[in-house]
């Protein structure tokens, strides 16, 4: 099947060399200013409580964290949006161990766009496992995750036509920190990846062992 990090390592050599220098700069400069926030030294941590919540998927169907942990332990993972290429390698990813997955493993996606979007990337991916609508950020809030772009990094999204006003009805330009948790039925977090540089994401083989030894307890 491959890692994820070696589809993301090569898609972020070929996105680097394409990309004009200044630019590029922007970017990784806008990064390195996340990652000196420590947000992940910030959020919730291991053996703390999940949030209970109840989110909308792109039908506005409601969907609550004790519903989905009736029966199984539950991996949730945050994305920034459709338009995000590290986000939709990493979806893309999920889906296919979902389904070489003879039981269909217990998991969700969270995305702070609007229906219209988290719809389209849900059917651009064959998604076929729940994918959520955080409104205005409020679950990646409760968890520590969210952070405002800087005004360099909002331009440069601007100049690829990428609104994160429009795509998410949040005027403050904000994202969550690409995330990876693994709760027990319980809502204690047994697993979490939280990464300020948002071309790495956690191994989904490595995920799954720990959530197969919870699923089997």
């Amino acid at each position: 099947m491959g890692s994820l990090a070696d589809k993301l390592k090569h898609f972020k050599s070929t996105f680097d060399a394409n990309t004009p220098t200044e630019l590029l700069e922007t970017i990784n400069r806008s990064i390195s200013l996340l990652q000196q926030q420590c947000i992940g030294d910030r959020c919730v941590q291991l053996e703390h409580k999940f949030p209970e919540f109840q989110l909308p998927n792109a039908k506005g169907q409601l969907v609550s964290s004790e519903t989905l942990l009736n029966e199984h332990p539950l991996v949730i993972t945050f994305i920034r949006g459709g338009w995000c290429p590290y986000c939709m390698l990493e979806i893309q990813a999920w889906q296919q161990y979902y389904e070489a997955s003879f039981q269909h493993f217990n998991i969700i996606a969270i995305t702070p766009e609007i229906a219209e979007y988290a719809l389209a990337t849900k059917q651009d991916n064959a998604m076929r496992f729940p994918l959520l609508i955080d409104q205005n950020l409020q679950l990646a809030s409760a968890l520590g995750l969210v952070h405002t772009l800087d005004a360099d990094m909002k331009d440069v999204l601007l100049k690829w036509d990428i609104d994160l006003h429009k795509r998410t009805c949040d005027e403050r330009y904000s994202l969550p920190i690409p995330a990876t948790f693994v709760i027990d039925q319980n809502r204690t977090v047994k697993y979490m990846y939280v990464e300020e540089d948002y071309t790495q994401r956690a191994e989904p083989e490595e995920v799954l062992k720990i959530y197969q030894k919870l699923d089997k307890n």
